[in-house]
């Protein structure tokens, strides 16, 4: 046998191939090697013809012979073990890739047959021990990130050999590269905390998609999430938050830069909270917020696969169980195969024509979203089926029967085929793609690599799967009946009547159609009313363009009816509404103005009023700035100034860049800061060189728990004076009061509330601090004492607020209470409620109510008068502060987890109420104010949104009455 024996027709240039062919004769020749060149010819005819793709084997097997590695013991090698020759030919015929690598570095074919490589599965801790190695091993970031791209490389060949050679199965091969990503991952943060330095408290990577199930591709892009613990006391400075927004940035970069050692991953971010617009990492509180009032479906689906892969694995699984009520809630407010057959719709729409075998109708992701949409209905109710792996949860949902065997036997053969097939596709350039070639060489060289005897059976293999696999999904999704948004774009770029406006909106889901109707026309007026001129035809070209996917994404948010309509105010408010609208193709823009609409009509509103914050929002400038470090304003712009800063804030809470507590921070400090610019203002029309007044903030306003709409609770002290100075500092305080409440531009500010000074409304507005101090010692009442807990200098003379400040203190934590002061604080409390209950019985006063925040506010307060004396983090703190403080002793009787969710619970309706249905009580709504309260808060029904709250304010006031009970007979 000669070169001559080996087939030309195993290759497409046989011409070529015979010269390649002569060439390796020659080289085996020259090596010495002790075999004859028969058996040389023979065994590379052999490896060839069993190639999945000769001319890539032949070209390949050059390559590494010209590599210069082994000589004549490396010949040697291959004939004497025909296993050796069996792995580099099966190699080399499948990718030019990993072909790449074992030219590159040649030692790595001893690596995989002189070890347990092509044996033993990747496993964690083996990786984890060679990552800390390399990590000692290099000191600097640059060296120990090149080192773990050489190692990641070479464990990539090693997944890759095991599934060529069939000796890891698909599970297997993805399970093992989900390994070496997670590790890879952990690796990438140890580098980065070395850069960053010692974190402010724990975080953790979440991974998610194919990561999250342990079914990763060999060129895929690996989806992932970053959370860090809420810090105990708040993130006021936003301390936290930089550091670990910083953090994660540089985790991403280690991971995707590449070098000349190639890179790692690329690294998907875009399934966070308000991706595009948000905040790379998040507390904990932000996400419970987010998904809490604004999760989506399609949120609920993509946590169906999250799992921790790197950081502090408790906070990791603290998430995991966090979410793990919002992903499988028991009742669902929306199917949500009407959801998923929409986002599928749009995903098929983007890839019209293209062969994708991942995206395309029938494809891997159909088989996805049918056992995910099966895992939403029914994982609320059966733990069984929350599998994150998609094979996983296939075979779980047919053992309990929501699948049928034939289903179960579709779905699962299917998706062995697609995912082995993209996985030939991608390993052979470790590129990502999904793109079957066209039928022909390149096909039939696919569908040999693939474990198909030709090009035709894969045909056939392929158009069954697609069709079965179709079916399946349809049946599951009832793609037919469900409402879609076809045609919505045609509409608003001709004349359309009210009825075709009207069928488009009932079709696109929503439930006032008659007013939805109403805002579509609107929006492809530009803004324009009826009575105004029609828009340029640019403007409704401009909206047409991006129609189908904007309206895809109303539809998905809690309220698309309020979505819409906030969208609409916002259009109309726009100079340049075909500027808007070509924004609105940006995908950031977009997520981030849909955010805002579905949020709040009123920030919409306001937004309108504020033409260039939206541009620079949109660009992201002022959402990294806290109102809280904005400078005092001059008087006359303090409407504006309240305006700007109370949205910004709001924005920024919607957008999760900050936390409930951060946002009330924020609020209050704009309400500061005015305070602060109407005393001045105030001062400056005296004729005194220096007032000595003290303005003090109580209730919300003086633990920084304020919220829009809300009164400023201030009382006013002065140094004692004579009767002329008096004069004038009454003045000034009156002065303060008129610059509190209208500002000089007319615009609305405060409602200013100074009835907890002493002796009450009857009383002058100013009191001397020596009066003062007298009035706390034999006249102030328990009710004060209370209210004192909250007291907070604000503005004027700093020095007089240092001394009250400490005054106060010394009186409210350090002298006796008065007898029986426990019992004394229900009864006012009951009080407060007889007063609240315009309609007993009838309505939910989330506020006065019985079991209402009054309760758990009171509850803290007697908390803060009871230890606050020997524990100074009680005093002025707020009441989600003091309810997760360990300096009560004791055992009290009050389940502190429970009161602050309940509060946390009250709160966020509160909020909703301001933000949403701008309301200002604190009243459940009925009707349909109520269905919408509890789509917003969290996609459930109204009555069961209200129950819920009655059953939670029932146990608060028994958690009310027990701890009064158990202070009254521990008070000393």
């Amino acid at each position: 046998m000669n070169e001559r024996d080996v087939p030309p027709e195993l290759f497409a240039d046989p011409s070529g191939a015979d010269r390649a062919v002569r060439s390796l004769h020659e080289m085996f020749i020259r090596a010495g090697s002790r075999f004859p060149v028969a058996d040389f010819t023979a065994a590379l005819a052999r490896g060839l013809a069993s190639a999945a793709d000769a001319d890539l084997a032949l070209t390949g097997f050059a390559r590494f012979l010209g590599a210069g590695f082994g000589g004549a013991t490396l010949f040697n090698d291959l004939l004497a073990y025909p296993a050796y020759a069996d792995l580099l030919f099966s190699i080399f015929g499948q990718s030019l890739y990993f072909t790449d690598v074992l030219v590159r570095e040649p030692a790595l074919f001893r690596w995989l047959t002189s070890t347990d490589a092509l044996e033993a599965p990747v496993r964690e801790e083996e990786l984890r021990g060679e990552i800390d190695r390399l990590l000692e091993t290099f000191r600097g970031p640059d060296r120990r990130l090149d080192a773990l791209r050489r190692l990641h490389r070479r464990y990539l060949l090693r997944v890759g050999a095991q599934d060529i050679l069939g000796k890891a199965t698909l599970r297997a091969a993805t399970a093992q590269l989900s390994v070496l990503a997670g590790e890879v991952i952990a690796a990438a943060l140890r580098i980065a905390l070395d850069r960053a330095g010692d974190p402010p408290g724990s975080f953790a990577i979440i991974g998610l998609g194919k990561l999250g199930g342990r079914e990763l591709n060999y060129s895929s892009d690996i989806d992932i999430m970053f959370v860090y613990a809420d810090p105990p006391g708040g993130d006021r400075r936003g301390t936290a938050h930089t550091f670990f927004n910083r953090l994660a940035e540089q985790v991403v970069r280690n991971l995707s830069q590449a070098s000349a050692e190639g890179h790692l991953y690329r690294v998907d971010t875009r399934l966070r909270p308000n991706a595009g617009a948000g905040p790379l990492a998040l507390s904990l509180g932000a996400y419970q917020s987010h998904y809490e009032s604004r999760g989506a479906i399609w949120e609920r689906q993509m946590l169906i696969k999250a799992r921790p892969v790197a950081g502090d694995a408790r906070l990791g699984e603290r998430f995991i169980a966090m979410v793990e009520p919002f992903v499988y809630p028991r009742t669902l407010a929306e199917h949500p195969a009407a959801s998923v057959a929409r986002i599928k719709a749009r995903i098929e729409a983007d890839v019209a024509g293209e062969p994708n075998i991942k995206l395309m109708a029938g494809g891997i992701r159909d088989i996805e979203f049918v056992a995910q949409t099966l895992q939403l209905i029914n994982g609320g109710t059966c733990a069984a089926v929350r599998c994150p792996a998609t094979l996983d949860a296939l075979d779980a949902l047919r053992a309990r029967d929501l699948l049928s065997e034939g289903e179960h036997r579709t779905l699962a053969g299917a998706y062995a085929v697609y995912r082995t097939v993209e996985h030939r596709l991608q390993m052979m350039l470790n590129t990502q793609t999904h793109t079957v070639p066209p039928p022909g060489r390149a096909f039939d060289a696919l569908a040999r690599r693939a474990g198909f005897p030709g090009g035709e059976a894969l045909r056939r293999a392929l158009e069954e799967n697609l069709s079965a696999v179709r079916r399946v999904f349809e049946g599951v999704m009832s793609v037919d009946g469900l409402p879609g948004q076809g045609g919505i774009a045609a509409l608003l770029t001709a004349p359309a009547t009210d009825e075709a406006l009207q069928q488009a909106a009932r079709n696109l889901g929503f439930r006032d159609v008659r007013t939805a109707a109403r805002h579509i026309r609107l929006l492809a007026r530009g803004g324009a009313t009826g009575g105004m001129p029609a828009p340029h035809a640019g403007v409704q070209e401009a909206l047409g363009a991006v129609a189908e996917t904007l309206f895809g994404e109303i539809r998905a948010t809690r309220d698309p009816d309020m979505t819409l309509g906030a969208l609409a105010v916002l259009a109309s408010s726009q100079a340049l509404p075909r500027q808007f609208y070509a924004l609105l193709g940006d995908p950031g823009f977009r997520k981030l103005v849909i955010a805002i609409c579905a949020a709040s009509p009123r920030f919409a509103r306001e937004l309108g009023t504020h033409p260039l914050l939206l541009e620079s929002i949109a660009a992201g400038e002022d959402l990294f700035t806290s109102p809280a470090s904005l400078a005092p304003p001059a008087i006359a712009d303090a409407a504006s100034f309240k305006a700007h800063g109370e949205l910004i804030a709001g924005i920024r809470h919607i957008l999760s860049f900050t936390d409930f507590d951060a946002l009330t921070d924020e609020v209050s400090a704009v309400a500061s800061a005015t305070v602060g610019a109407a005393f001045a203002a105030a001062v400056s029309r005296t004729k005194r060189a220096g007032v000595p007044l003290a303005v003090f903030a109580l209730g919300k306003f003086g633990t920084r728990e304020l919220l829009f709409d809300a009164d400023l609770d201030i009382m006013f002290v002065a140094r004692d004076a004579d009767d002329a100075a008096k004069s004038t500092l009454e003045e000034t305080a009156a002065r303060v009061l008129r610059g509190l409440t209208v500002s000089a531009a007319g615009g609305a500010l405060y409602d200013a509330d100074v009835r907890l000074r002493p002796e009450g409304k009857s009383a002058p507005l100013v009191v001397g601090v020596l009066a003062y101090g007298r009035y706390l010692a034999s006249r102030a009442s328990l009710w004060e004492r209370q209210s004192l807990t909250r007291l907070r200098f604000v503005a004027g003379d700093a020095a007089l607020g240092r001394y009250v400040a400490s005054m106060v203190g010394d009186w409210v934590y350090g002298a006796p209470l008065p007898a029986e002061w426990p019992r004394e604080i229900v009864r006012m409390r009951r009080k407060m409620e007889s007063r609240s209950r315009t309609h007993p019985g009838s309505l939910i006063d989330i506020k006065l109510g019985p079991g209402g925040m009054a309760d758990v506010e009171f509850i803290a307060q007697m908390l803060q008068l009871r230890f606050g004396g020997g524990a100074p983090e009680l005093r002025g703190a707020k009441v989600s502060a003091v309810l997760r403080t360990a300096a009560v002793p004791g055992q009290p009787p009050a389940d502190a987890a429970f009161l602050a969710g309940a509060y946390a619970m009250f709160r966020r309706l509160e909020f909703l109420l301001r933000v949403a249905l701008e309301e200002r009580g604190s009243v459940l709504p009925e009707g349909d104010a109520l269905e919408r309260l509890a789509r917003l808060y969290d996609g459930s029904a109204g009555a069961s949104l209200a129950s819920r709250v009655e059953g939670v304010m029932q146990r608060v006031r028994n958690e009310f009455i027990a701890l009064a009970g158990w202070i009254a007979e521990a008070a000393p």
